[in-house]
């Protein structure tokens, strides 16, 4: 059982009336505002479902649904803002003007919604309750199958039940439990999540911790490579955007083949440096995020970062750092994923990480096809990007991706007019190693060639494109 699950295990839930709510920030209405993420959920939450009835109380064209995992005594739901930390929550504390309120509408009366504040650092990396503030809060249904607003008592959790060291000014995240201490599986619906104000957060800088960085957009920057050979699925890195919109207007993007795998690994690594200091991320005060084309809401991504000299495929948690997700909300259309720390694994240090996995829906088994794009993540130790393209007036030679590779790297070019393009790879004393292009003649537009370096000794290449007799030329190295 993990920390959230333990969350409320032993919590004393009061159960006071209800009064009207004066929270001042609206965290999400699931039509046009969200500050707000969703890092870990015991059930299914669904952020874009059609309002199953309106009323006075919330008219909504949308709301969310949430289906409680009915295997989970205390199943949770934790919401955390984006980039921000909560203002100080005193104020929530004493039960005065001040509310945390939601629209709610539940199948039945009677049913209790706790909540309760932390600390996301201390109650994400040590055991409950570690990181729970003092003061838990309480609101029960009143109609059954109809909107209404629940406005949260606060009461003083109980001995021992709280962490002494998290004051109202160190809040950072908020769980709701629906029904705790039951077991049921029923689907609620949510709306207007309103708390406690928030103070945008800077992230803090030095000591290598890491920051942001671009890993790759499939278009000439790429700071990681991919292991096929630890990789379940399928993975095709140069593709057309298969739906382009304001979401994500990038003419070519990758296709992820998801295999039946129960837990389908998709494996990266950073190209010639590890990992800087993963501390901001472990955080929350940064995030990885990934464009992702979602077909329906409701996926989970998971993001692993970890140390490949010491985890394998069979000994987890052994050498996995720390683990992210996201959860997708769009219906065919692409969306930016942001991603939130949820667990460590194990005591593995938050630096020297060199390898980063990708689950998509994770514990299912069906095979399905998964478009993704600007993949963000935190930086690399002393990279060094290039970028810069080779051209004539006619012809342009991107950077081969990846590089350094071991296995398939794709060599970009474009052509202003008609040509006859060749296309080969020599070694570092000049004998031609690989011939992808001979003499062909290619219309005016982008094209992408394949190389499979597997076949190539480790060492230094050059990669010739040669365009109406002008040769254009790139290096690659082969690891």
């Amino acid at each position: 059982m993990n920390n959230f699950t333990k969350l409320l295990c032993t919590a004393a839930l009061a159960t006071g009336a209800t009064q009207a709510a004066s929270a001042q920030t609206l965290y999400d209405n699931f039509e046009s505002t969200r500050i707000v993420s969703y890092p870990v959920v015991e059930g299914t939450l669904v952020q874009n479902t059609p309002n199953p009835g309106t009323n006075t109380v919330n008219s909504s064209t949308t709301c969310a649904s949430y289906t409680r995992l009915g295997s989970a005594q205390y199943a949770v739901l934790v919401v955390k803002p984006n980039n921000a930390r909560m203002a100080d929550v005193a104020a929530y504390a004493t039960g005065g003007a001040k509310r945390i309120s939601i629209k709610f509408r539940s199948p039945a009366v009677g049913v209790t919604v706790g909540a309760v504040l932390q600390n996301s650092t201390k109650s994400n990396s040590l055991p409950y309750p570690a990181g729970k503030f003092g003061t838990e809060f309480t609101a029960v249904t009143t109609v059954a199958n109809a909107w209404e607003t629940l406005t949260f008592t606060p009461s003083v959790a109980s001995g021992g039940n709280f962490d002494a060291t998290v004051l109202s000014g160190d809040i950072d995240q908020m769980l709701f439990q629906v029904a705790p201490g039951t077991s049921n599986a029923a689907t609620y619906y949510l709306d207007d999540i309103m708390g406690p104000e928030l103070v945008a957060v800077t992230p803090p800088t030095g000591s290598g911790l890491a920051v942001r960085q671009l890993y790759d957009n499939y278009e000439g920057t790429r700071a990681i490579k991919y292991i096929a050979y630890k990789t379940a699925g399928g993975l095709k890195i140069d593709t057309l955007n298969n739906a382009v919109s304001t979401a994500n207007p990038s003419a070519h993007v990758a296709r992820y083949t998801r295999s039946t795998q129960q837990y389908d690994s998709f494996v990266m690594q950073p190209r010639g440096a590890a990992i800087a200091d993963v501390t901001n991320f472990k955080n929350n005060t940064l995030h990885m995020t990934l464009k992702v084309f979602s077909t329906t809401p409701g996926t989970v991504y998971q993001i692993t970062l970890q140390d490949s000299t010491v985890a394998g495929a069979t000994n987890y948690p052994a050498g996995r750092n720390s683990e992210y997700t996201a959860t997708t909300t769009a219906t065919n259309a692409w969306e930016t994923l942001s991603f939130n720390f949820v667990n460590a694994p194990s005591g593995t240090p938050n630096t020297g990480l060199n390898e980063i996995v990708l689950l998509v829906a994770p514990n299912t088994t069906a095979r399905r096809k998964i478009y993704m794009d600007d993949f963000f993540g935190p930086s690399l130790v002393g990279f060094v990007s290039a970028t810069r393209t080779v051209q004539t007036t006619s012809a342009a030679f991107a950077p081969a991706f990846p590089n350094p590779t071991s296995g398939l790297t794709q060599l970009p070019f474009s052509l202003q007019k008609q040509a006859v393009v060749s296309l080969a790879v020599f070694d570092n004393v000049g004998r031609r190693v690989a011939q992808l292009i001979d003499g062909e003649t290619r219309a005016a537009g982008q094209f992408t060639a394949e190389l499979n370096a597997a076949k190539l000794a480790p060492g230094l290449y050059t990669c010739r494109l040669t365009v109406d007799g002008v040769a254009l030329s790139r290096p690659l190295s082969v690891e």
